[in-house]
């Protein structure tokens, strides 16, 4: 279906020397190695809150609504490739090319259309393995502060006019061409090789079952034939002998059928035992369902194999898609992956999330390997866009031994207006007792204190008065003032 235009950034991608690669390899090989390039790619993809558009073969094209985000991962991407192939063998290095774009483009079948399109295919076309190449377009309207770059020539468009192109500049390192910080800030990664492992294992299966299932049914097609559905009735009785024939034909047919049969229902087992499913009734072929039972058994690598072939369809960008693989995610311990496809749903419905995923996006607060370059967002989100659903979640961090993640939790209940009396007093007496605690964050605790009404938070103040730290001058001050306004009310 035909939609509405949008401006967004393409990221298209191939990989050097693919025809070559693929005229020596066997079908097994060349499929080995697509499972490989999607499993080192499509996580930093997504880890940038990029959606893929379509693969073909060694070709990716993906969409972004941010210029920034889509320069980072193209810088990600060429960064991790780097590091799989300074260790990989040679049959398993990978190499690509990449290419940004931006203009308006409308979706029609699944597939973009516009000028950007073109100009993403012209620039790919300049670019050499291990470059990432962007236009003008994208570079005027990206933060310039996150990526180097050069003018490398121009593009020549169809009609007139010329677009320049640029180049993110590469640095000395071969590991880490780009540097490694835009690669960094995604967090662990799913280790390519066990989701090849998955990918191949499923897909063998797969094609064993539709194999036996065509037998099966060449078998029924034999007991239709040796049936002799046209001829006339009453042949049994004018022709014993070849009624006999005609039963022992159709019993061998039928044995036949049934051992294809088995076969292929032993390799739709081995389907679900190598994605770790539980087969439930109503599943079916829908990866979205089985994606849920995987998450469900605590399979989130197979869950992501899943999603990942909804890839090239709209559902993809589903809110309910990309809460799960935001789980799966997130089970897997790729927390800026996790946060980008969370964030992705609440943007198209600020309800969508399920109590599973607010609890998630708390415990980001409370770790230290989410990016701390995200984690304003990610009060944003949980506290203005969750809002009071996320109370709960976040209430349970007030209690944790990290300041910054007690610190945290209590600025997005304030900013959701859900911050209790109880709520600021539980944090000033967690910090006040914290020996690893900073001078700047006692004083804070203080104030905390001071606003705070009751005999709990007055008794807290005198212990902090009596602490002779940081923080105990303002608290005798404090104690004075209240003292003063109780005098004043008598």
């Amino acid at each position: 279906m035909k939609q509405a235009e949008r401006n967004l950034v393409l990221l298209l991608s191939d990989m050097k020397g693919f025809t070559a690669r693929t005229s020596g390899q066997t079908r097994e090989e060349n499929a080995r190695m697509l499972a490989l390039h999607d499993a080192l790619l499509l996580p930093v993809v997504r880890g940038y809150r990029g959606r893929k558009v379509k693969g073909l073969g060694d070709a990716l094209l993906a969409a972004f609504d941010s210029p920034t985000d889509a320069v980072l991962c193209a810088m990600a991407m060429q960064d991790r490739l780097a590091a799989w192939n300074s260790k990989a063998p040679a049959g398993e290095r990978i190499e690509i090319r990449i290419a940004l774009s931006q203009g308006e483009v409308r979706r029609s079948r699944g597939d973009l259309h516009g000028e950007a399109v073109q100009l993403a295919l012209e620039a790919e076309a300049r670019a050499e393995a291990g470059e990432v190449l962007l236009t003008d377009a994208v570079y005027l309207s990206m933060n310039k502060t996150e990526a180097a770059t050069e003018v490398v020539g121009e593009v020549l468009l169809h009609g007139s006019g010329r677009i320049r192109l640029r180049r993110a500049v590469r640095g000395a390192d071969p590991r880490a061409p780009y540097g490694g910080r835009a690669l960094a800030r995604l967090g662990r990664l799913p280790n390519p090789a066990r989701a090849v492992r998955l990918r191949m294992a499923t897909e063998s299966a797969l094609d064993f079952a539709r194999k036996r299932i065509v037998w099966a049914a060449a078998a029924l097609l034999l007991i239709a034939a040796a049936a002799g559905e046209h001829v006339s009735s009453g042949i049994g009785n004018d022709h014993p002998a070849r009624a006999v024939r005609l039963r022992m034909a159709t019993e061998s047919a039928l044995d036949f059928a049934r051992k294809r049969i088995v076969w292929a229902a032993a390799a739709l087992l081995l389907i679900a035992a190598a994605a770790g499913e539980h087969v439930s009734s109503g599943i079916g072929n829908d990866p979205f369902a089985r994606a849920e039972a995987l998450l469900e058994s605590r399979e989130p690598l197979a869950a992501l194999v899943e999603l990942d072939r909804l890839a090239d369809s709209p559902r993809a960008q589903d809110a309910e898609v990309q809460i799960v693989r935001g789980k799966a995610e997130h089970a897997l311990g790729q927390l800026g992956p996790a946060f980008a496809d969370f964030a992705a749903a609440v943007k198209q419905d600020p309800r969508a999330l399920d109590d599973g995923a607010i609890s998630a996006l708390a415990e980001l607060l409370d770790s230290e390997a989410f990016p701390a370059v995200w984690r304003p967002a990610l009060l944003k989100l949980l506290g203005e866009q969750v809002g009071r659903a996320a109370a709960p979640a976040v209430r349970r961090l007030l209690a944790s031994e990290r300041a910054a993640a007690r610190d945290d939790a209590l600025h997005v209940l304030e900013l959701s207006g859900s911050a209790t009396n109880a709520d600021r007093i539980a944090v000033a007496r967690a910090d006040l007792r914290d020996p690893r605690i900073s001078c700047a964050a006692r004083r804070s605790a203080v104030r905390r204190l001071t606003a705070a009404a009751g005999s709990e938070a007055e008794a807290l103040l005198a212990r902090a008065a009596e602490a002779r730290a940081c923080g105990s001058v303002e608290a005798r001050d404090a104690l004075r003032r209240r003292q003063g306004a109780k005098v004043a009310e008598r």
